[in-house]
């Protein structure tokens, strides 16, 4: 599935009037249940888990965008609401900035991995300054969507049956959160994240013989591998993709490897449960 597969053109208000969250969403909401994608009766129960959320702390991202969100079993399948602000909104963000997207998500509680896979990739998409701008500048709920449509372009990829084994070893260290969305957005499974020494500064630091060779300094004497599991090999490729989107290309030297096994039986791996 899509960003735009959980969000309805009659789920989005473009210039949306409203001086703070609390309008907008209410707005939102309301506009949802009249347009049948939430329950009406429904409606005052979502917006006060919304709110709950919201008081545990702020959901606004930084770079004009909010992304306020709750799971609860008052809807069927996953739902994304939108609105846009151009003049912006006060709203506590990260950054201190004003808001000019808020994207509300509302999951069932037992679609945790699709949930935290989808809140990923939106935040990678809209973390992009020429796609939040195109988006903002949206005149109506159909450019919007299809700005969205035209930049998502690899469907979440869903599954439990755990068949791949992966091991990712990452020498630039600085992009830890780039790779740690990236394996939540493609939906990996009890990855374990391991601090590890390179070859090279265990010869020069560690080996009396190889002591003060300094042509065995590399620029980072440690790396970062990541161990977990995967379901299909589209996974493998998706987040491939995303690395090199974000500046990471295993092909360059030095840079890493990512290497996949599959394997025949699992014990055990299942991910605890995580909310955001």
């Amino acid at each position: 599935m899509y960003i735009i597969d959980y969000l309805k053109p009659e789920g989005i208000q473009i210039k949306a009037e409203g001086k703070n969250k609390k309008i907008i969403i209410s707005s939102l909401l309301k506009q949802a249940s009249e347009n049948n994608i939430i329950p009406a009766d429904k409606v005052e129960a979502i917006y006060s888990a919304v709110m709950d959320r919201e008081q545990q702390s702020t959901t606004g991202i930084g770079n004009g965008i909010s992304i306020p969100h709750c799971k609860t079993d008052l809807v069927p399948h996953g739902i994304i609401l939108a609105a846009t602000m151009p003049s912006g909104i006060k709203y506590n963000s990260i950054d201190n900035k004003p808001v000019n997207i808020l994207l509300l998500f509302i999951f069932p509680g037992n679609e945790n991995k699709e949930y935290l896979q989808v809140l990923a990739k939106t935040a990678r998409l809209f973390s992009d300054e020429h796609i939040r701008n195109k988006l903002i500048l949206s005149e109506s709920s159909e450019e919007f969507r299809a700005e969205i449509a035209k930049n998502d372009v690899i469907p979440i990829q869903k599954g439990n049956n755990g068949e791949y084994l992966f091991i990712l070893a990452l020498s630039d260290q600085k992009k830890m959160q780039t790779v740690i969305s990236s394996l939540v957005e493609i939906g990996a499974q009890t990855s374990l994240i391991l601090d590890s020494e390179t070859l090279e500064k265990k010869m020069a630091y560690d080996i009396p013989m190889f002591a003060g060779l300094s042509h065995f300094k590399g620029k980072s004497p440690y790396s970062k591998t990541f161990i977990g599991i995967m379901d299909n090999s589209n996974q493998i490729d998706y987040l491939n993709k995303l690395l090199i989107k974000e500046g990471i290309d295993l092909n360059t030297p030095g840079a890493g490897f990512l290497l996949t096994i599959k394997v025949e039986k699992i014990i055990g791996g299942i991910p605890e449960e995580i909310d955001v």
